[in-house]
């Protein structure tokens, strides 16, 4: 028996991807999807980075979700290691904490909720949009790998959470433009709800507490940088992801703020720079 099959002995492996995919029990139906989205991903961000990661990918059930994660919030898409994406199978009840409420949304807003995620009987499922995150963190891996090979300077929480962002919006608007309505939703709804409810606001607060905050102030730092995602890749397209990406792995050491903004500017795109030097900015 290999190290991956004891390693993950109470799980599943679903064949036929370029990468090792394991499953819980009874996931089977919506895994496929994940993992050939994935598969899609994986096959995209290479070729576009020119550089391939090493992968495995778990998509599990409740029940195996701490032993996995070291957490007991099931659904929270993540990253264990450098090489390990975890994704829900099942719906979580977590997911329900994110959306805002609809007393807090303009008419627009919550109609464009209802549209993207809105079940019959008038609630709201976010799977949708959640089943799009596995790509997000497939980013991560880029920059956790590149990290042990080009030997750079680790850069900002924010910047790394906008690159992988900026390869999500990248993969679906080239790969699955008709997703493109679940992955923008979300995060326009939340950013206009505003932000006077929450205690952290600054990319200050971000680079200090990171996932430390509560989920629904996390997830308006992550709303902010994908909005900024869309519009460098409006502005640019894929060759924003590659400016991005050689930035981030040609930075050798610390630099400051006002430097960092120069770079930004001069080697991705004036956009990005706005990401620093603009923040928050509540455009949609």
């Amino acid at each position: 028996m290999s190290l991956s099959q004891k390693q993950y002995a109470n799980l599943s492996e679903l064949p036929g991807y370029s990468f090792p995919v394991y499953i819980s029990a009874g996931m089977e139906q919506r895994a496929q999807g994940i993992a050939e989205r994935c598969h899609r991903a994986y096959r995209f961000l290479g070729t576009t980075l020119n550089f391939e990661v090493e992968l495995s990918l778990l998509i599990l059930a409740p029940q195996h979700w701490q032993a996995y994660t070291g957490s007991p919030m099931y659904g929270v898409p993540q990253t264990t290691d450098a090489r390990t994406i975890v994704v829900a199978g099942q719906n979580s009840p977590l997911w329900n904490m994110i959306i805002p409420p609809p007393e807090r949304l303009p008419a627009p807003a919550a109609q464009a909720m209802a549209a993207s995620y809105g079940l019959p009987d008038g609630s709201i499922d976010l799977a949708p949009y959640m089943d799009l995150l596995p790509v997000h963190e497939m980013g991560h891996l880029f920059v956790d790998q590149a990290a042990g090979q080009f030997d750079f300077h680790r850069p900002r929480r924010w910047l790394v959470e906008l690159f992988c962002n900026l390869c999500l919006h990248a993969y679906v608007a080239a790969e699955e433009p008709e997703q493109l309505p679940k992955l923008e939703t979300l995060p326009q709804a939340i950013i206009a709800a505003g932000f006077a409810h929450l205690s952290h606001r600054s990319l200050d607060d971000f680079e200090r507490l990171y996932a430390g905050m509560e989920p629904p102030n996390f997830v308006w730092y992550l709303s902010q940088l994908h909005v900024a995602a869309r519009r460098v890749y409006d502005t640019g397209g894929v060759e924003s992801l590659q400016r991005l990406y050689q930035t981030i792995v040609q930075s050798k050491t610390q630099i400051s703020d006002e430097q960092l903004a120069v770079r930004l500017r001069t080697e991705v795109q004036p956009e990005v720079e706005q990401v620093l030097t603009g923040w928050p900015k509540n455009r949609v």
